[in-house]
């Protein structure tokens, strides 16, 4: 997704997205759909992050991914990914996180990841 970045901290990776004219719907606010494929994308690399498989070049798959909008980004707002892994098995990583913007939250979600072949839980 054009424009996404990302930063390793002390809880994980964290996502930054920049709103800009190709991310807006015609009502002028973030789409849900960008909002939505940011959220997969933090969610996912957090995942990846847990299991140490960054490297490998394999990625988990989403499996089932639920979210709760709750409020639009204008153009020019900066949206903050973050993510935290709830627990992981053998084959399946369960992890939560939030968009935020300006302290609101603007998106939340959860979902279940298929883990990689020969990932294991960290």
């Amino acid at each position: 997704m054009g424009g996404l970045r990302r930063r390793r901290t002390a809880e994980g990776i964290e996502t930054a997205l920049l709103v800009a004219p190709q991310h807006l719907n015609p009502n002028g606010t973030t789409h849900g759909g960008v909002l939505m494929t940011m959220l997969d994308i933090t969610l996912g690399m957090n995942v990846e992050a847990c299991l140490k498989s960054e490297a490998s070049g394999r990625h988990p798959i989403t499996v089932q991914l639920n979210c709760n909008m709750m409020l639009a980004a204008p153009e020019g707002a900066l949206v903050i990914g973050q993510a935290r892994v709830d627990g992981s098995s053998k084959t399946m990583t369960w992890v939560s996180g939030r968009l935020v913007a300006d302290g609101r939250v603007l998106m939340t979600g959860t979902a279940v990841f298929r883990n990689p072949p020969s990932a294991s839980p960290a």
